[in-house]
């Protein structure tokens, strides 16, 4: 016998799609890249930077160090590495590590050549194209995630965002040293001043002070040198050493100046001087590729900056920006009014920022604090908005057009001292005001009462909840207490925020009848090593007072073993899978029941420890867990039904013909009989004994044998085929029937409900009782929808429970 070709299988196609239910907890807007978390060899490696724009996987030489990875390992490389630099990095080399992506089941691994490089860097390892083709993953940065089909469906990797801006404003900062050593550099090759051409003595201003003296050139001529040092030592009071010796021109100070005589046409100078001063210059276009300063003022109540070039030395403005700060952000800390206003200029003028570099000239640390990872919400989202921009932060040596800045950030203010600026609009907002109470002015009504926080909760809870209260959803909730005749900004989020955390709605809320987490397939690779277990009952009473029937089906060639009971006890349950499962076809690998205290009790779980079968048990009021002997038990029942008419309690003699009636009927999703696919080949039926077949007429023992052992040579290619029938059946019923999920994802501390019919079926009588009860806590994540329960205090919940079973619960 040659050797046999196994035909690779076409895999299914799986739909990838993204929705707004995959955004989750993640903040809109955002522009940060996707950073996940990888199992990579035996470890779980974070920072992982997904870049389709990486031709290949990178591997960050600390991380490898961290790995404990030996070095021998790596395969060597001669190929250097370039990125966006176009700048070649030296390889350390190539390493194969196993790569697992996702959670199970739901769950693709591969093989993957790290590339090992030894650079700075604030990611651990970068996914490139190459992994990505090979998983087939879609990557959505929107939603941050990743998704990539397997054979039990659509598998995702969601990415986090925290670590995603933390890597950002390190890498940032990391760049912000590197321009900072570049300039540093390039102060050590600066070209030195210009020598004067002739010696030079020191005249003292001050006779005795040392520090205030000016230099004279020895080439001037006696009788010219004395009148140069007397003519300074008369102006002396007017030099500026320092930055504090500038206030300003007092016209006094000149008016008392020696021999100085203030005319009317120095008065008319002087005039013009001030309105020079107090008008602003000239506004100029930049040119193409130059770099643009900008200066940064603020107030108490406004900022401004003023965006200036460069030209023969001169300052020369090109725009001016200023604010009215409103209440909240007149409470801002220093900084924070100084990055507002750097904000506030980027936005309004975005078309200089995209296409020149802007140097910040600023004597506050700006740049430290908005590279800083720690710092607030507010200063991080800066941060990100003003990453796109080429922005160089440097300190400010000289005022120069800062005084301009100040001037504008002085005129800034409101018009009406007295009038509430609430935001900057191009109509201005009245105030009416009654006896110290503030009115808006309404479509609707006349006036709206503005109320305080403090009487904003009072009127949510009394109209909501008071005596005339109907808990109302948050929208109408809103309009209601509008109609009364109040307001405050944001009412309306605020209901609906004051209606999602109400107790009594939460318990009342209506049943979601939607699936909550997608469909797990269940599928055992060979017979007999998987088995599902259920009772099905109680009947009319038959003889020997049995009224149940315990049914036993396998998963693969869905053979079913089937025995009337008169009681359901453990040690009748663990009689009967000895007597009809083990016995007959082997001890199975895994057991599948529901949460009976037949099945769930220390006797049945030792028989199943003591023979090493792994015992699962359904969630609670999820039959889809195990239903596969769902589906058996409906067989069975509409099988008795329709063969009883009056006579009930003959159901026990009619469960055999049921029972047969259903091992050589072919199955729906393998196509075969589960009798063929036990025992090779096809059962005689009655029938044929009645209307003879080709089989009975032409029979021949010794040719019969002969076929029988054919049959089971060919078995393993028929069972072969049936798995993939029901592999592909099962994908397009998954497929099916996850266009109508409706994800509910839980993290272990979320707080959740319970349906009360299913957790206490009891207290679920009559049209008043609640929906639901709780709360309680997630306290683990067993599978995708799949959670184990604990009370707020810590006590455990028995038993696993569905996502469909559950709602969130908000405090």
């Amino acid at each position: 016998m040659g050797p046999s070709t196994k035909k690779q299988k076409k895999e299914p196609a799986q739909t990838i799609s993204f929705s707004d239910d995959d955004v989750g907890d993640t903040r809109i807007p955002h522009d940060d890249p996707l950073v996940v978390t990888l199992r990579v060899g035996n470890f779980d490696v974070k920072r992982i930077l997904v870049d389709n724009g990486s031709s290949a996987e990178v591997l960050f030489y600390e991380a490898f160090q961290r790995m404990n990875i030996p070095s021998d390992r790596l395969r060597k490389i001669d190929t250097p590495l370039y990125g966006f630099s176009n700048h070649p990095v030296a390889c350390e080399g190539i390493i194969a590590l196993p790569v697992t992506v996702g959670a199970p089941p739901n769950q693709a691994k591969l093989m993957l050549d790290f590339v090992v490089v030894r650079v700075p860097s604030a990611y651990n390892a970068i996914l490139g194209r190459t992994a990505l083709n090979q998983l087939r993953a879609v990557v959505s940065t929107y939603h941050m995630k990743m998704k990539f089909p397997t054979e039990n469906g659509v598998g995702e990797v969601k990415g986090d965002q925290v670590v995603a801006r933390q890597c950002y404003m390190a890498s940032c900062r990391n760049r912000a040293n590197e321009a900072l050593m570049i300039e540093d550099l390039r102060d050590e090759t600066k070209v030195e001043r210009g020598k004067p051409t002739e010696d030079l003595f020191d005249i003292e201003l001050y006779p005795g002070n040392q520090e205030k003296i000016v230099r004279v050139g020895t080439g001037l001529s006696d009788d010219l040198k004395l009148k140069l040092v007397d003519l300074l030592r008369n102006y002396s009071d007017i030099f500026a050493w320092t930055a504090s010796d500038m206030p300003g021109i007092d016209p006094k100070a000149i008016r008392k100046a020696k021999d100085f005589e203030w005319t009317e046409e120095c008065q008319k100078s002087f005039e013009e001087l001030k309105r020079y001063l107090s008008s602003p210059p000239l506004l100029t276009k930049p040119i193409t590729g130059e770099d643009l300063f900008i200066y940064l003022s603020i107030s108490e109540v406004a900022v401004s900056t003023v965006l200036i070039r460069e030209e023969e030395g001169k300052q020369r403005p090109v725009y001016y920006i200023s604010k009215v700060l409103q209440d909240v952000e007149t409470r801002y800390p220093r900084i924070d009014k100084v990055a507002l206003a750097l904000v506030t200029s980027a936005r309004k003028l975005r078309p200089y920022f995209q296409s020149h570099t802007i140097v910040v000239l600023t004597d506050q640390p700006l740049g430290k604090v908005l590279q800083n990872p720690d710092a607030s919400g507010r200063l991080v989202n800066w941060s990100v908005e003003l990453g796109e921009f080429d922005i160089k932060y440097q300190p400010r040596t000289a005022i120069k057009a800062q005084a301009l800045s100040d001037f504008v950030v002085e005129c800034t203010i409101p018009e009406d001292p007295q009038q509430l600026i609430l935001s900057e609009v191009s109509d201005p907002w009245l105030l009416y005001v009654d006896d110290g109470v503030l009115y808006k002015k309404s479509f609707s009504l006349p006036y709206l009462k503005c109320l305080t926080p403090k009487e904003a909760d009072y009127a949510l809870q009394e109209v909501h909840e008071g005596i005339c209260g109907q808990h109302l959803g948050g929208r109408n909730l809103a309009h209601k207490i509008l109609r009364q005749g109040y307001f405050w900004p944001g009412m309306q989020r605020d209901a609906i925020k004051f209606t999602k955390r109400c107790d009594q709605c939460q318990k009342f809320a209506p049943l979601t009848h939607t699936p909550a987490a997608p469909l797990s397939i269940l599928t055992s690779p060979i017979p007999f090593a998987m088995w599902g277990m259920d009772i099905l009952g109680p009947f009319p009473m038959a003889t020997g007072q049995r009224r149940f029937v315990i049914v036993a089906i396998d998963y693969f060639t869905k053979w079913t073993e089937a025995e009337s009971l008169a009681t359901i006890t453990a040690s009748k349950c663990e009689e009967f899978f000895w007597k009809n499962v083990v016995c007959r076809f082997g001890v199975p690998k895994i057991l599948i029941t529901d949460n009976g205290k037949q099945f769930d009790n220390s006797n049945f779980r030792s028989f199943c420890e003591g023979l090493s079968i792994c015992l699962r048990f359904t969630s609670v009021a999820h039959p889809q867990s195990n239903g596969q002997t769902e589906n058996m038990n409906r067989s069975i029942l509409q099988g008795l039904k329709r063969k009883l008419d009056d006579a009930k309690g003959a159901w026990v003699d009619e469960l055999p013909k049921v029972l047969w009636a259903y091992r050589t009927t072919p199955h729906s999703v393998t196509g075969e009989t589960p009798f063929l696919l036990c025992f090779g080949t096809e059962a005689l039926l009655p029938v044929e004994v009645g209307l003879p077949t080709v089989r009975v007429l032409q029979f021949s023992e010794a040719e019969n044998e002969e076929n029988l052992r054919g049959n089971l040579d060919l078995l393993d290619d028929v069972r072969a085929q049936a798995l993939d029938r029901v592999i592909s059946t099962k994908q397009r019923v998954a497929r099916f029937y996850n266009r109508r999920v409706r994800m509910r994802i839980f993290r272990v501390g979320d707080l959740v409900l319970r349906k009360l019919g299913v957790s206490n079926p009891k207290a679920a009588v009559g049209k008043l009782s609640p929906n639901w009860e709780g709360p309680y806590k997630i306290s683990k994540v067993l599978r995708p929808g799949a959670y184990s329960l604990e009370t707020l205090s810590g006590e455990a919940i028995p038993r696993t429970w569905n996502a469909d079973n559950l709602r969130p619960y908000y405090q």
